[in-house]
């Protein structure tokens, strides 16, 4: 097994650099940017009091603004509405739209944004978030077409927010080092679609049902119709959010995110799918066994390789987002995660979490 991992990941630093090269020449792409007046922004919210202060605080800082801003409330119960409406009056920015009686959720919110704005960008917010002072600003530097996954960096205290915040951090960086060829991620924290492409509305129907997934299945939509999608790291462009604050919150946060990407996979979601298990749990069990075997050449040799080829992709995106610190908690991720990992899959066998107060399916 440790011959076999060690020329895995021989393979993969060699198919990572031959991505990068490639992803280099596709950048030389001129691009013309996109003016503010032809996006609307959709900010879906439900009982978001303790985050939308935070959110609103760093939008009315921003020094252009967009077309529209539209708060859709998902039947809050708490102070949330109160905060918005003041900001509404005492700004004279944006509009507060409830969801009618019996619509409920996320997507549905989203759908019925789309539905009430006014232009043809859609730029897809989440209520927990804080834009980057020079966000709005930064459009010119974007696509004018397909869609755009903008950077969401995760934020957390102590060790464990640290390690969270990292493995979000590496994910999207191996997200963005393969999007060249075949992205798998996208964030509808922050999120912009060119909605003259699609139906919103119509590709909704395949998973309405579902409480969860709306930028899986856009991504889906969009792959599934060779559109142009884009997935950057500009620190301008980002927006942060909190990391888990504990084990609880990560194993729910993580399993509602497993539990949309279970439906519909193909081959090459698939063939992903397996080299990520090989890359994270025989390189963790070739740790184990060199550790139990006393092989500490190989136990030495197998952790160095992993933790520079980590380094690598995980630098490839953090640079441009200021983010190269947490290239230290790479070590304790390839030793943690995976058994964070195998955590998650046991979980999401029979464990349903609640988000926003209800129960994911």
């Amino acid at each position: 097994m440790s011959e076999f991992y060690l020329s895995f990941l021989l393979f993969s630093f060699f198919l990572f650099t031959v991505i990068r090269i490639y992803s280099l020449r596709l950048n030389k792409i001129k691009i013309s940017g996109i003016a503010l007046d032809k996006i609307s922004v959709i900010i879906p919210f439900r009982n978001e009091e303790q985050s939308l202060p935070h959110l609103l605080e760093s939008i009315s800082i921003q020094q252009v603004l967009p077309n529209e801003i539209l708060f859709i409330n998902d039947h809050s119960e708490d102070k949330s509405t109160e905060y918005i409406q003041s900001f509404i009056v005492s700004h004279h920015l944006g509009k507060l739209l409830d969801l009618p009686v019996g619509i409920t959720g996320k997507k549905l919110g989203l759908n019925y944004g789309i539905k009430n704005s006014k232009s043809r960008f859609i730029l897809t917010l989440d209520a927990d978030v804080i834009l980057n002072e020079d966000y709005f600003n930064s459009f010119s530097i974007l696509s004018t077409g397909g869609l755009s996954s903008l950077p969401a960096v995760m934020k957390g205290g102590g060790f464990l927010g640290a390690l969270f915040s990292t493995e979000y951090s590496f994910f999207n960086a191996f997200n963005f080092l393969i999007s060249s060829i075949w992205p798998i991620s996208v964030s509808g924290a922050n999120l912009l679609i060119d909605s003259k492409l699609i139906d919103y509305d119509e590709q909704l129907k395949s998973h309405q049902h579902l409480a969860s997934g709306d930028d899986y299945f856009l991504l889906k939509e969009f792959r599934n119709k060779n559109l142009p999608i884009h997935i950057k790291n500009d620190f301008c462009l980002s927006i942060k959010t909190n990391a888990p604050n504990s084990l609880k919150s990560y194993f729910d946060q993580r399993v509602r995110w497993l539990s949309k990407s279970k439906f519909e996979i193909n081959v090459l979601d698939s063939i992903v799918g397996i080299f990520i298990l090989i890359y994270f749990l025989v390189g963790f069990l070739t740790l184990i066994t060199a550790a139990i075997s006393c092989s500490w050449i190989l136990l030495g040799t197998t952790f160095v390789v992993r933790f520079l080829i980590d380094s690598l992709i995980y630098l490839n995106y953090a640079q441009r987002l200021r983010e190269t610190k947490n290239v230290l908690m790479l070590p304790f991720f390839q030793l943690i995660y995976p058994v964070l990992f195998l955590g998650v899959l046991i979980l999401a066998l029979f464990y349903k979490p609640k988000w926003k107060g209800r129960k994911i399916e």
